[in-house]
């Protein structure tokens, strides 16, 4: 028998380097909604899958996804203190912070509509040849990033010639500017806002007399790589004006029908944001992902099949618990049950803790993992899913350390309140009654802590609708016990 450690690989936990994601990438219905559906806003937390879907979008072709072109852009490294440049010099003018986020967006569009234009050997109009003059002279590259989109030689250029009028070629032999040029003088300041926005009216009309009926998606992920607590306030305005032209593109007569735009966005961050119609706006236009037993079973399996050897058999209706010697384990509970209990329903915390069985695995006569390597990879698994929450929330929450604290000193993985505030007061001297109130409730809402409901040990996680109860126990997640050395709160407790 061939051992599993031979041909199921260890795999990568983030999207972003995952070069096979393509090939095992598992269709779900928040893509299908992505694709041929009214909705644009997709919502998720941490972990859930958002940059798996980027990634899948980005690399589709138009056949595979209702005929969009797809236009994706990542804002890992993008240099957000950069975009309060475009900010009009009208203070509190928000509508400036709208116009640059549809500025980078039509840029990258006309560019990518003469691309597809010229692939097509069709005859570009003379307003597009225009455009494409304009775009390579003032970005540099056919195709700018949007890096180069921001450092141009807009601020440089003292006229813009419209669309039918000669390029004046002397205007481009200035260089590109830095960010610290343009921040330190407000007269470049002035004129690359100038400049940037007759040129976003100018490309705005090129395109819609030009689109045809050409579908353009645009997908932008990784908006809160750079989310830092001192930096809050700003970037809430920056990412609200996102949402607005997001929101005034799908109910633009003269776009919505060849253009939709989408922002991934972490669902606690869209939560923190404070604007008009924020609800109504969710119930409309939000795609929030989420995820169940089943579907994660599904969604590793893919994963399972496409490396299986061929000369293998496994029970392919059971899943991921074919690849485990035991149909069940503590409890009675199936192995992958018995891993989803121990994450957050989070495809993310479903690989990483395959692939601390995957470590801890030792071959054996049936070449499959074994019950003893499944709770031996509990231990590092739950130092993991620590690590990510951290990771989520230690910028704009920086008392979720605090908080775990309080937890482990409790010491037990079930309390009650009082225990808790007990602990908490320690941690937290200086704290309120409303603190404390607010704190606890920040953990319920993300899981960290959950109740009893019909019996069961369940957080909102596992159950959306879960509320809150202080005068019942709460638990602690069982993913978090071995991180935070927690004990049963009493002889002969369900661990499950």
């Amino acid at each position: 028998m061939i051992d599993i450690k031979d041909w199921l690989p260890e795999f990568e936990v983030s999207a972003e380097t995952d070069n096979e994601l393509q090939e095992y990438f598992l269709q779900t219905p928040e893509l299908e909604k992505i694709i041929n559906s009214k909705y644009w806003l997709l919502l998720g937390r941490k972990g859930t899958g958002k940059t798996a879907i980027y990634k899948y979008l980005e690399k589709s072709e138009a056949n595979e996804v209702n005929n969009n072109i797809v236009v994706s852009l990542n804002f890992k490294d993008y240099p957000w203190p950069a975009h309060k440049l475009y900010k009009e010099s009208i203070a509190g003018e928000l509508s400036a912070y709208q116009k640059s986020w549809r500025f980078l967006f039509f840029v990258k569009l006309i560019s990518r509509l003469i691309e597809i234009k010229e692939k097509n050997s069709e005859p570009l109009s003379k307003d597009l040849k225009w455009a494409k003059k304009y775009i390579d002279k003032v970005f540099g590259n056919p195709d700018p990033t949007i890096l180069e989109v921001l450092f141009s030689k807009l601020a440089r250029i003292k006229k813009l010639a419209g669309p039918g009028l000669d390029i004046d070629e002397t205007s481009f032999s200035v260089g590109e500017v830095s960010f610290d040029d343009v921040a330190d003088d407000k007269e470049l300041q002035n004129t690359l806002r100038s400049n940037a926005f007759s040129l976003l009216n100018y490309f705005e009309v090129i395109f819609k007399n030009n689109v045809g009926s050409h579908k353009f998606l645009i997908v932008l992920d990784q908006l809160d790589e750079n989310w830092l607590s001192g930096e809050i306030e700003e970037y809430s305005k920056v990412l609200i004006n996102l949402i607005n032209v997001c929101r005034n593109i799908s109910i633009d007569e003269s776009l919505k029908n060849n253009l939709k735009v989408i922002p991934f966005l972490r669902t606690d961050i869209y939560d923190t944001l404070r604007f008009n119609d924020k609800n109504k706006l969710y119930q409309d236009s939000a795609i929030v992902i989420s995820w169940n037993n089943d579907s994660l079973d599904s969604m590793f399996f893919e994963r399972v099949k496409k490396y299986k050897p061929s000369n293998l058999i496994l029970q392919l209706d059971k899943k991921c618990e074919s690849i485990f010697e035991a149909s069940f384990v503590r409890q009675g509970t199936p192995p992958f049950k018995y891993i989803t209990r121990r994450s957050f329903f989070r495809p993310r915390d479903i690989i990483t803790y395959f692939n601390n069985i995957r470590k801890v695995h030792q071959p054996n006569k049936s070449g499959f993992y074994t019950t003893k390597e499944l709770y031996d990879a509990a231990v590092e698994a739950s130092v993991s899913v620590y690590n990510e929450i951290m990771d989520e929330w230690s910028n704009q929450f920086p008392e979720i350390e605090g908080l775990f604290s309080v937890l482990q000193t409790i010491q037990v993985e079930t309390f009650v309140f009082e225990e808790f505030e007990k602990k908490y007061k320690g941690e937290f001297p200086k704290s309120t009654d409303g603190d404390l109130r607010k704190h606890l409730s920040f953990l319920f809402d993300n899981s960290i802590i959950g109740q009893k409901k019909q019996g069961r040990w369940e957080y909102l996680s596992s159950l959306p609708n879960l509320k809150i109860n202080i005068e019942k126990p709460f638990r602690t997640h069982q993913s978090l016990k071995y991180r935070l050395q927690l004990v049963e709160s009493r002889p002969g407790q369900n661990d499950d």
